[in-house]
Protein backbone atom coordinates (compact mmCIF):
# COMPACT_ATOMS: atom_id res chain seq x y z
CA UNK A 1 0.00 0.00 0.00
CA UNK A 2 1.64 3.47 -0.55
CA UNK A 3 1.96 6.04 1.60
CA UNK A 4 -0.01 9.00 2.33
CA UNK A 5 2.57 11.35 0.98
CA UNK A 6 2.46 9.28 -2.46
CA UNK A 7 0.34 9.90 -5.52
CA UNK A 8 -0.10 8.86 -9.23
CA UNK A 9 1.13 12.00 -11.40
CA UNK A 10 -0.19 13.00 -14.62
CA UNK A 11 2.96 13.58 -16.63
CA UNK A 12 4.09 14.15 -20.11
CA UNK A 13 4.14 11.09 -21.89
CA UNK A 14 7.17 12.05 -23.63
CA UNK A 15 10.65 11.86 -21.64
CA UNK A 16 14.30 12.64 -22.12
CA UNK A 17 17.01 10.79 -19.68
CA UNK A 18 20.32 12.45 -18.52
CA UNK A 19 22.98 10.99 -18.61
CA UNK A 20 23.96 10.69 -15.16
CA UNK A 21 20.37 7.70 -15.34
CA UNK A 22 20.82 6.26 -18.72
CA UNK A 23 24.40 4.67 -17.15
CA UNK A 24 22.94 4.04 -13.89
CA UNK A 25 20.43 2.03 -15.54
CA UNK A 26 22.56 0.20 -17.89
CA UNK A 27 24.19 -0.74 -15.11
CA UNK A 28 21.57 -2.11 -13.14
CA UNK A 29 20.92 -5.79 -12.85
CA UNK A 30 17.31 -7.82 -14.53
CA UNK A 31 14.97 -7.78 -12.21
CA UNK A 32 15.65 -3.55 -11.17
CA UNK A 33 15.84 -2.97 -14.44
CA UNK A 34 12.19 -4.54 -14.96
CA UNK A 35 10.81 -2.32 -12.83
CA UNK A 36 12.20 0.62 -14.48
CA UNK A 37 11.15 -0.21 -17.60
CA UNK A 38 7.71 -1.15 -16.46
CA UNK A 39 7.51 2.39 -14.87
CA UNK A 40 8.62 4.05 -18.29
CA UNK A 41 6.27 2.11 -20.12
CA UNK A 42 3.45 3.34 -18.13
CA UNK A 43 4.50 6.56 -18.36
CA UNK A 44 4.90 6.43 -22.72
CA UNK A 45 1.23 4.77 -22.70
CA UNK A 46 -0.35 6.13 -19.94
CA UNK A 47 1.11 9.20 -19.13
CA UNK A 48 1.15 8.29 -15.40
CA UNK A 49 4.41 7.47 -12.82
CA UNK A 50 2.93 6.25 -9.70
CA UNK A 51 3.86 6.35 -5.92
CA UNK A 52 5.42 9.67 -7.10
CA UNK A 53 6.74 11.89 -3.84
CA UNK A 54 7.47 15.58 -3.99
CA UNK A 55 10.97 16.69 -2.67
CA UNK A 56 11.67 20.51 -3.12
CA UNK A 57 12.66 22.59 -6.02
CA UNK A 58 10.20 21.10 -8.70
CA UNK A 59 12.27 17.58 -8.09
CA UNK A 60 10.32 14.19 -7.25
CA UNK A 61 10.63 10.75 -6.50
CA UNK A 62 9.09 7.45 -7.89
CA UNK A 63 9.78 4.44 -5.18
CA UNK A 64 9.57 1.31 -5.00
CA UNK A 65 9.13 -0.90 -1.81
CA UNK A 66 12.52 -2.38 -2.48
CA UNK A 67 14.04 1.25 -1.73
CA UNK A 68 14.62 2.00 -5.27
CA UNK A 69 14.28 5.60 -6.24
CA UNK A 70 13.90 6.98 -9.20
CA UNK A 71 14.15 10.85 -9.79
CA UNK A 72 12.19 13.09 -11.87
CA UNK A 73 10.65 16.83 -12.57
CA UNK A 74 8.49 18.48 -15.53
CA UNK A 75 11.01 20.78 -17.29
CA UNK A 76 10.14 23.38 -20.08
CA UNK A 77 12.03 22.85 -23.53
CA UNK A 78 10.85 24.13 -26.60
CA UNK A 79 7.62 25.71 -25.56
CA UNK A 80 6.51 22.20 -24.45
CA UNK A 81 6.04 20.38 -21.11
CA UNK A 82 8.63 17.49 -21.07
CA UNK A 83 9.12 14.97 -18.21
CA UNK A 84 12.97 15.02 -17.58
CA UNK A 85 14.18 11.52 -16.15
CA UNK A 86 17.24 12.71 -13.90
CA UNK A 87 18.63 9.84 -11.64
CA UNK A 88 18.60 7.35 -9.25
CA UNK A 89 19.41 5.97 -6.14
CA UNK A 90 18.67 3.52 -3.33
CA UNK A 91 19.76 3.85 0.36
CA UNK A 92 22.73 4.72 1.16
CA UNK A 93 22.92 6.92 -2.06
CA UNK A 94 19.76 8.94 -1.71
CA UNK A 95 21.06 11.66 -0.15
CA UNK A 96 24.15 12.10 -3.13
CA UNK A 97 21.76 11.37 -5.81
CA UNK A 98 18.98 13.90 -4.67
CA UNK A 99 22.16 16.83 -4.57
CA UNK A 100 22.93 15.27 -7.84
CA UNK A 101 19.72 16.17 -9.65
CA UNK A 102 19.20 19.27 -7.93
CA UNK A 103 22.61 20.25 -9.64
CA UNK A 104 21.50 19.21 -13.06
CA UNK A 105 18.06 20.82 -12.59
CA UNK A 106 19.50 24.22 -12.50
CA UNK A 107 20.11 23.73 -15.86
CA UNK A 108 16.44 23.63 -17.06
CA UNK A 109 13.17 25.82 -16.44
CA UNK A 110 11.20 23.87 -13.99
CA UNK A 111 7.58 23.80 -14.91
CA UNK A 112 5.54 25.72 -12.09
CA UNK A 113 2.45 25.67 -13.61
CA UNK A 114 -0.89 23.52 -12.70
CA UNK A 115 -0.28 19.47 -12.80
CA UNK A 116 -2.93 16.77 -11.80
CA UNK A 117 -2.42 14.00 -9.61
CA UNK A 118 -4.61 11.18 -9.05
CA UNK A 119 -4.61 10.16 -5.19
CA UNK A 120 -7.23 7.70 -5.23
CA UNK A 121 -10.57 8.98 -4.16
CA UNK A 122 -9.25 12.73 -5.28
CA UNK A 123 -8.60 11.85 -8.85
CA UNK A 124 -8.14 15.75 -10.99
CA UNK A 125 -7.21 17.53 -7.72
CA UNK A 126 -4.95 20.39 -9.34
CA UNK A 127 -1.82 20.91 -7.27
CA UNK A 128 1.61 22.67 -8.46
CA UNK A 129 5.32 21.43 -10.01
CA UNK A 130 7.22 24.18 -8.10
Amino acid sequence: MASKDTFTAEVPKEFETTDEYTKWKEAIDGSLKDYVEAAESKIENDGLITNAKKLENGLYERKWKNGLRVYFSVVIKDEQKTLLILGSGKGKEQAKAIKQCEKILEEYNVYTGEIKFNDGGNHGTSKKFE
